[in-house]
């Protein structure tokens, strides 16, 4: 599976509501924040678990999960994805190869310590972790409202306007009251080149379903007003795997890793 690369065009500020290409930088810029930093939590590594965050966010979005993970005694570690955690232009200068080759890297290196590795994921996370079951021996595969098919209509419409428009307005929805929203660090707005990367892997992912052949759990937020829960049917009718096991959260938005509901997942 191999995405050809596309680059981002030169950084535009229409559509972003700012004046400058500095203050750009100083909104968009994550790198020092303690929410991007990538997290291991040692543990028994008979069971070891690599935790995936999603599209635009960074490890903050699971580390309350890798946390309950660990205490439970795994060998944990969340990955921060290329592209993320840093600036909106360097996520439209990566690819899907770039995010699938960081998520591989990261398994390997934790088969060679651990006994079994899972791997859980949050939305492209989810859609991360659908890969490494299609192409690694993952032990448990969790994808939690994973990335299949999204409600997006800038995900149809990326791959015509992404030259002239390559960032777009992310408009916040209503946040729970019993958020972690401390933890939800994500870019204030949408890549379009990167957004038709996802586009591509999502595709990727959904076809090579068949062959993933070790246990599923599959998470569905029952709010969730980012990924089309046609994508959760997908993965229980055409996974390969014999054990398919679903879990509805029916209160929780599309970032269930920080909402009330948290607790029926750690």
């Amino acid at each position: 599976m191999i995405w050809n690369p596309v680059y981002g065009a030169p950084l535009s500020c229409y559509d972003i509501g700012i004046k400058s290409r500095k203050e750009v930088f100083s909104l968009k810029e994550l790198t020092n924040h303690p929410m991007s930093r990538p997290f291991t939590f040692e543990g028994d590594r008979t069971h070891g678990v690599l935790v995936l965050h999603g599209f635009t966010a960074t490890p903050g979005t699971v580390l309350p999960l890798g946390q309950a993970l660990a205490e439970d005694g795994h060998y944990v570690r969340g990955i921060l994805l290329p592209g993320h955690g840093t600036t909106v232009e360097e996520m439209n200068a990566c690819t899907g190869l770039h995010w699938l080759r960081a998520a591989q890297k990261a398994f390997d290196e934790m088969a060679d310590v651990c006994e079994n590795v899972s791997v859980v994921g949050l939305s492209m996370g989810g859609t991360l972790t659908l890969l490494l079951a299609e192409t690694r021996p993952v032990y448990k595969a969790v994808p939690i409202a994973p990335a299949l098919k999204t409600y997006r209509r800038a995900s149809r419409l990326a791959p015509a306007f992404q030259r002239a428009l390559p960032y777009l307005n992310s408009r916040p929805g209503k946040t729970p009251e019993d958020f972690l929203s401390d933890y939800n660090l994500t870019y204030g707005c949408t890549p379009l080149p990167a957004l038709t990367q996802l586009e591509h892997m999502m595709r990727a992912a959904r076809r090579g379903l068949p062959r993933i052949d070790c246990p599923l759990l599959v998470v569905r937020a029952g709010k969730d007003r980012t990924v089309h829960a046609l994508g959760i049917e997908w993965i229980l009718r055409e996974a390969g795997s014999r054990h398919k096991e679903y879990l509805l959260l029916p209160e929780s938005p599309h970032v269930c890793t920080l909402a009330g509901e948290r607790e029926f997942l750690f």
